[in-house]
């Protein structure tokens, strides 16, 4: 069967239910329950209990003690609110890295597949000369 009678295209689990996760500090993560925008919107960003509760919502329970354990470990102190709120935006950006790149990676394949099947097609003068001699019967017929 010819490429151009496939036209089904096939994905599994793995195509569709890929998880998002962030490595914080060495400790992986992954990125749950950041459904509610509006929700995040509302944070008192001076709050700190409100700031670790999100990230505990996010990235799971105990994830607040999990990284300030890997802090103190490293050598550095417990997390502040400036630092937590930093982490909020590390979950984020890596959320939505995640999500647009495999969206668009998906379609930048599908764009090289293209053109790849154009280059294989020929050149100009392939493509030239395989179009005379399909219509060879047809151009040279003269009528008098």
């Amino acid at each position: 069967m010819s490429d151009l009678e496939n036209n089904r295209l096939s994905f599994g689990y793995k195509d569709t239910d890929s998880k998002v996760e962030i490595d914080l500090y060495g400790l992986i993560f992954e990125i749950k329950n950041l459904d509610n925008i509006e929700e995040l919107k509302k944070i008192d960003r001076n709050n700190i209990n409100s700031v670790e509760e999100q990230i505990e919502k996010i990235l799971g329970v105990g994830a607040v003690d999990k990284i300030n354990e890997k802090r103190i470990s490293d050598g550095y102190s417990k997390m502040d609110i400036s630092i937590e709120l930093n982490i909020l935006g590390c979950i984020f950006e890596t959320y939505a890295k995640s999500i647009t790149n495999g969206f668009t990676s998906k379609i930048t394949n599908t764009i090289n597949d293209v053109n790849k099947d154009i280059e294989n097609f020929g050149n100009r003068v392939d493509r030239r000369s395989y179009n005379n001699s399909r219509n060879r019967g047809y151009r040279n017929y003269r009528r008098y």
